[in-house]
């Protein structure tokens, strides 16, 4: 598809593979930080990473919106959905479309932001029938041959219906009717899709049409050859390019068929699903030899492999997981890894950026944002806690090349390089889904622009155990956090009481009776000497537990979670001293009741986590707009889908305490109201209830 009159170099990711293993170092490789990327001041957080401009929601509404206005011509569409090339005017300055990947993935990324926008808004439903109208009435081949009626793959845009191949089509045969049998799978399970929300039979028609043409063409895939050549004269049958690399939509094809009880696409989805598990997974990456050969309309030289190909293969894996097959996770990790691999581009802000193909390396909108896409699906199923930072910090990148009124650019590759508008793909049509994917995955995208606690662990949502994994043992003990950690949660909650002689110790109640039987006093009346006397783990048949420091506490959990601090009745300064010593101060949120206190924290130590926990609707406004905090933590009968949304408006995370009497169900209604995390006495259930989730897709 890619061709312009600037080359951009880029300097490939050498280590991506390290780089998803664990966090990205705190400061860029890059020496250099712009003060502007795309349209827009740069904004980084206090490690030099970027985020974004604006929120992710806003972003793209700004950009929807404005192709909302886009006009229509005498033909009834909307510029964007017969032409390609667009200036900021929404005119044509070439007369090429590419049809099938252009309004294709057009009509998934406006189905999924129709969904995202509550199904409230018909014009976008309406735009993506202009999309399949055109894919159904003007974008086919002629009714003949071996593909007939088949969507094309390219066009010239004053031809209404299509009559020519453009692009690298159009050097093959006549350059008449030359297709790409991917593109018909693409658009004909867009066009799948579209009917399921529509209930036009004309799309399902159209649909079910190109499958069986695919199915009439397929041939015997091998290590060096594709169930379907990369082109192919639509009434000649003479073929190009043995290898192509895109297959995925088509096999979504067979499968959204075989769903609505189709039984003849089982078997072609079944061979098609072999040659991609035993040959092009297992391919050679060399180019002589790779399966991720040719997707781009545009290009034509030889072996040139692309990263849109496998990274679209793993988010069908993502989303299929199990229920395809028991390797879809190591196999989706294959994919994401080569294109990281061989066409991963490192930006400043810790950002990882994705080139398109052998042929031209340079990130494109389309190609960069799925990257983001993918890895955001891939985190939230479990990937690695890398893929969360990979996926954040890509399509914050993204945001700064939509300009405030909506304009978007389709380079993304460098922050001094502009074009208004450009190809339609790369500038909204398979950029779109993309954030939709995201957001689905890992819904505190769409409105968070601070990233400074670790990314949760267990499916988005951070766990935090109160007072450790304490169901078989001795509460707020080593041995309490010490399981706690092993089962993988995010924070341990320790209540933080000061003793007489000035030391700091974790235990929830000032009364010791109830922790050492026998025993009498007050934590805040004791030594720590005398405190360490106690046994507390007598009541659980286990001997020598001890009430444990607030440093050994910190040494314990320093590097595997983080610290979730009740403080009852201790002093704060001397806390925030042993807290910087190690470097936690985004290790441990504090949780404050009382204004003085907040403000004292704020005052003493700005990088640690302040966390609030007022009571009502009122309280909350003014702690938001008073202290702007990282985390909020209402009471759980207090809370509402107002009172969450108000804090996401204000960037600030919500944590609630389950409901202690009925826990399981208000696990779900936290996820509901759109908390981003949850205290909980038992967080080995809530872990392996939030793992089982199913992943959320639009």
């Amino acid at each position: 598809m890619k061709k312009r009159t600037f080359f951009l170099s880029l300097a490939v990711a050498g280590a991506a593979l390290a780089f998803l293993a664990r966090p990205a170092p705190a400061r860029s490789r890059h020496s250099y930080m712009p003060s502007r990327i795309g349209w827009h001041q740069a904004v980084w957080d206090r490690h030099l990473k970027l985020v974004p401009w604006t929120t992710w929601a806003d972003a793209l509404d700004r950009e929807v919106n404005f192709y909302l206005t886009c006009p229509v011509q005498s033909h009834g569409y909307p510029a964007f959905v017969y032409a390609t090339f667009l200036d900021e005017n929404f005119h044509p300055y070439k007369t090429d479309i590419i049809p099938a990947t252009q309004d294709g993935m057009g009509i998934l990324s406006l189905i999924k932001y129709w969904m995202f926008k509550g199904q409230s808004d018909s014009r976008l439903l309406e735009l993506a029938r202009k999309m399949g109208d055109y894919l159904v009435n003007e974008a086919n081949t002629p009714d003949r041959g071996a593909y007939p009626r088949f969507t094309r793959s390219t066009g010239v845009n004053t031809d209404f219906p299509l009559r020519r191949s453009s692009q690298g089509d159009a050097k093959f045969g006549d350059g008449v009717n030359v297709i790409e049998p991917d593109k018909g799978g693409l658009a004909g399970y867009a066009l799948l899709r579209l009917y399921k929300v529509t209930n036009d039979r004309r799309y399902l028609d159209q649909a079910v049409h190109n499958a069986d043409v695919l199915v009439r063409n397929m041939r015997e895939g091998d290590a060096s050859h594709s169930p379907w050549p990369f082109r192919v004269d639509a009434v000649t049958g003479e073929h190009w390019g043995e290898r192509s690399g895109n297959m995925s939509y088509i096999l979504r094809l067979f499968d959204g068929l075989l769903e609505m009880g189709m039984s003849r696409f089982r078997e072609p989805r079944d061979r098609l699903w072999h040659w991609i598990k035993t040959c092009q997974l297992t391919a050679p990456e060399d180019p002589e030899h790779s399966l991720w050969i040719d997707f781009f309309e545009d290009q034509t030289k030889p072996n040139n492999r692309t990263s849109w190909a496998p990274l679209n293969l793993a988010r069908y894996l993502i989303e299929r997981r199990e229920a395809l097959d028991p390797d879809w996770r190591a196999d989706a990790a294959r994919c994401i890894q080569f294109a990281i691999r061989n066409f991963g581009v490192q930006r400043p802000g810790g950002v990882l950026l994705m080139g398109e193909q052998d042929v031209d390396r340079r990130p494109w909108g389309g190609a960069c944002s799925t990257l983001g896409g993918v890895a955001a699906m891939f985190y939230a199923v479990g990937g690695g806690t890398g893929y969360y930072e990979l996926a954040f910090r890509n399509l914050s990148w993204v945001t700064y090349f939509i300009r405030e009124d909506g304009l978007p650019t389709d380079q993304t590759g460098m922050w001094d390089r502009l074009m208004e508008m450009g190809w339609q793909e790369d500038c909204f049509t398979d950029v779109l889904h993309n954030f939709m994917d995201a957001i689905a995955a890992v819904p505190r995208f769409a409105w968070q622009r601070r990233l400074v606690l670790r990314p949760p662990k267990n499916g988005g949502v951070y766990v935090i155990a109160h007072r450790g994994a304490h169901k078989d043992l001795p509460e707020n003990t080593l041995l309490a956090y010490q399981k706690a950690i092993e089962l993988g949660v995010d924070f341990v909650e320790i209540d933080v009481r000061e003793t007489a002689d000035g030391h700091f110790v974790s235990c929830h109640g000032d009364d010791i009776s109830g922790y050492a039987p026998g025993h009498q006093g007050r934590i805040s009346q004791m030594t720590l000497a005398e405190i360490r006397k106690l046994d507390v783990g007598q009541r659980y048949g286990i001997q020598g537990v001890h009430i444990p420091t607030f440093d050994e506490i910190l040494d314990l959990v320093r590097g595997r979670c983080g610290v979730y601090l009740d403080l009852k009745r201790a002093r704060i300064a001397p806390l925030v001293e042993k807290i910087r010593k190690r470097r936690m101060e985004t290790d441990v949120v504090w949780c404050l009741s009382d204004l003085g206190e907040i403000q004292k924290l704020q005052a003493l130590c700005p990088d640690c986590v302040v966390m609030p926990d007022p009571e009502s609707l009122p309280e909350l406004r003014s702690v938001l707009s008073r202290y702007h905090p990282l985390v909020v933590a209402p009471v759980w009968k207090e809370l509402t889908r107002e009172m969450s949304d108000l804090c996401h408006r204000y960037d600030a995370l919500v944590f609630v305490d389950e409901n202690w009497h009925n826990p399981r169900p208000s696990w779900k209604q936290a996820l509901a109201w759109g908390v981003d995390g949850i205290q909980t006495d038992e967080p080995e259930e809530l872990i392996a209830w939030l793992r089982s989730r199913p992943l959320k897709v639009w």
